[in-house]
């Protein structure tokens, strides 16, 4: 069974939030979908514009149109930064605790979602390089049961290609983290949603973005390395690059200090008083959402998808070709667990208390890192403010 309606407003499940990319940027004044073809990553951006400097106009134009994206965000505090070369723009806006109104700070940790997926894809990535694994090996051998499990591959599973069904598409699911986040749960419940749904289409003929995918990643890091997936992301991705000491992949369900309240709104009626959800289990995003980090070691980590220090050359080229998801009205692309629109890389996430963003635009050795300490599992508050900011140094970029 196909997913049409996967990018409209009601289908928008946990931990990412694609479709508010979507819809923000095509409320940023996009083209039409037919002005875009599939995204290539490796192309080379307009290298021919002036500089950008970051003077006093820089500064006005841009406090205005953050401030402006702010008020309209309903976020209680978002931290923002742009670097583009040497020079660095970072603001702090709102509080970190709405009832003391304390602050919220440029080192405060926040929970970074679906960001994760980006780490995880770099850790299978690796073990390809060291030929552990191939992305032409199948699903079968690693996690039995999953319906085409003998046909879909690890490159299907990076590049959200599987057609296997979303386990966060599953209504009992998503009722109960959304009742109670710190629920009992394993990664194997989620394979036991994926076995009993069929599968959504044929392996590599769709591009669909899927929690599941990364789930199932996580299963294969564990089995190929014997370690547990936290062991192998924290050491071998994270303690391996330089900048990324506040990085982080939890066993337990609270956010390390200093943090700010991560809050929920309601999405019925958002006028309603936002509820605090400070403690996640950490073992429901796992590997599709699970990690912590902070607004430096994001911009660290955004120069790192595309310059690859971790990986070969050979995989940095081959992980940033990206498809354009079916369905989306501009130029949104997947790659091997990136996130593209036209020559920009990185990801978004989104999962009860916390938004959050980081985008590279490599040619201009820019990147833009937003986190924010409200959202639902589907809210991406701080993906429109990146994208706003975006659009105003390089709308090209923008449809």
């Amino acid at each position: 069974m196909s997913h049409p309606n996967r990018f409209a407003p009601a289908r928008v499940r946990a931990f990412v939030g694609l479709v508010a990319v979507a819809l923000a940027v095509a409320a940023c004044g996009s083209d039409s979908a037919d002005d875009a073809a599939a995204t290539s990553t490796a192309a080379a951006a307009t290298s021919a514009k002036p500089k950008v400097v970051f003077d006093q106009a820089f500064q006005d134009k841009f406090d205005k149109i953050l401030n402006d994206q702010f008020a309209a965000s309903g976020l209680p505090g978002v931290l923002v930064s742009m670097t583009i070369g040497d020079q660095k723009w970072v603001k702090s806006l709102g509080v970190g605790n709405l009832e003391k109104k304390t602050p919220i700070l440029a080192d405060d940790n926040f929970r970074i979602a679906s960001i994760t997926k980006t780490f995880t894809a770099t850790a299978i990535l690796q073990l390809v390089d060291e030929k552990k694994l191939s992305l032409d090996d199948t699903l079968e051998p690693f996690v039995a049961g999953i319906p085409n499990g003998d046909k879909i591959t690890i490159r299907n599973l990076l590049g959200m290609q599987s057609g296997i069904y979303d386990f966060t598409a599953d209504d009992g699911f998503e009722k109960e983290f959304g009742d109670n986040p710190t629920m009992a749960w394993t990664p194997q419940q989620a394979v036991d949603i994926m076995k009993e749904r069929p599968a959504d289409f044929e392996p590599g003929t769709k591009t669909v973005y899927c929690d599941s995918n990364y789930i199932l990643l996580g299963l294969i890091l564990e089995k190929v390395t014997g370690k547990t997936a936290a062991e192998v992301i924290n050491e071998q991705v994270v303690a391996k690059l330089p900048g990324l000491a506040n990085t982080n992949f939890p066993t337990g369900p609270t956010v390390p200090d200093p943090h700010p309240t991560a809050y929920t709104p309601d999405p019925a009626d958002p006028s309603k008083p936002q509820l605090i959800v400070d403690d996640v289990n950490p073992q429901v995003g796992w590997t599709a959402g699970a990690m912590t980090s902070t607004l430096d070691d994001l911009e660290a980590w955004g120069r790192e998808l595309t310059d690859e220090t971790l990986l070969s050359p050979e995989l940095k080229r081959e992980r940033l070709q990206s498809n354009r998801i079916d369905g989306a009205p501009i130029n949104l692309g997947y790659g091997l667990g990136v996130m593209t629109i036209n020559d920009l890389v990185g990801h978004n996430g989104a999962i009860l208390g916390y938004s959050s963003i980081v985008l590279r635009l490599p040619d201009e050795d820019a990147t833009f890192v937003a986190l924010g300490n409200s959202s639902t599992n589907s809210s991406t508050a701080t993906t429109e403010i990146v994208l706003s900011l975006i659009q105003a140094l390089y709308p090209d970029q923008i449809k």
